[in-house]
């Protein structure tokens, strides 16, 4: 177990972890961490923030916040987004969408598509009030990776890929754990509106799965890198809207 926690830190960010030795099985098992990994960057996000304050003001330590958790992760995931943005809104054909998302380059429709979920995310961050921004810093990256473990109990589009591996030696209960895990979460940390953001953030994967499936009947990578942006996005937003409307039902204690 501990070894496919460590392959899922060492695939899903930047954190110098070195795991050899891997069998497939290992390897494809970890994706059941993935909601773990997320617990990790989101304390360290919030960690990260609370230092960016002694040296800046809170609008400029919460987009510093923002981007130190696209450097952790490498920017995996917007280039997931941008590929799945060329590959599922830039043609109908299953197999013109396959090979965009292959193509290393990025079209028109995924530079749009990482602008505005860096925008939207922007907007809510320097809007939401201290408790939900830092509750929703721990949360969000929960939400990301956990929403990445529901994308993969759908079909691979490319058995061959790292969908097909995850997809042969995932367990059934991994979908529902993930769901347990984003949920207390997002509940100690935001309460009610947590719970609220989590819905939304989920309702919105949901419509993005349903594309895919539609698309090239099933998933891939980049579909993945996508729904945990897509999540994450989603995320921000409906708390911003949970937490203003008077949602929340204790301040979060981070």
């Amino acid at each position: 177990m501990m070894r496919s926690f460590l392959a899922a830190l060492q695939f899903l960010t930047c954190i110098p972890v070195s795991v050899s030795g891997l069998s497939e099985r290992e390897f494809g098992r970890s994706a059941a961490f993935f909601p773990v990994v997320g617990v990790v960057v989101g304390a360290a996000m919030v960690g990260f923030y609370r230092l960016s304050l002694l040296a800046f003001p809170q609008p400029a330590a919460r987009i510093l916040a923002l981007a130190a958790l696209v450097a952790v992760s490498g920017a995996f995931h917007l280039d997931g987004l941008a590929d799945s943005a060329d590959g599922l809104y830039g043609t109908t054909d299953r197999e013109e969408a396959l090979r965009r998302m292959k193509d290393p380059r990025t079209g028109p429709m995924g530079v749009v598509a990482i602008v505005i979920v860096l925008m939207l995310k922007a907007a809510a961050a320097v809007t939401l009030p201290e408790d939900a921004f830092r509750g929703g810093l721990l949360a969000m990256p929960v939400a990301g990776r956990g929403a990445m473990v529901l994308a993969l109990a759908l079909p691979s589009a490319r058995p061959s890929g790292l969908t097909g591996l995850f997809a042969r030696h995932r367990l059934r209960a991994d979908p529902c754990v993930a769901v347990v895990l984003m949920s207390g979460v997002a509940l100690v940390a935001l309460g009610s509106a947590g719970l609220a953001a989590l819905l939304g953030s989920l309702t919105a994967v949901g419509w993005l799965l349903l594309r895919s499936w539609r698309r090239i009947h099933g998933v891939t990578g980049d579909v993945c890198g996508a729904v945990g942006e897509v999540a994450e996005c989603a995320f921000l937003l409906v708390l911003l809207a949970a937490w203003t409307g008077g949602a929340h039902s204790a301040p979060a204690p981070y």
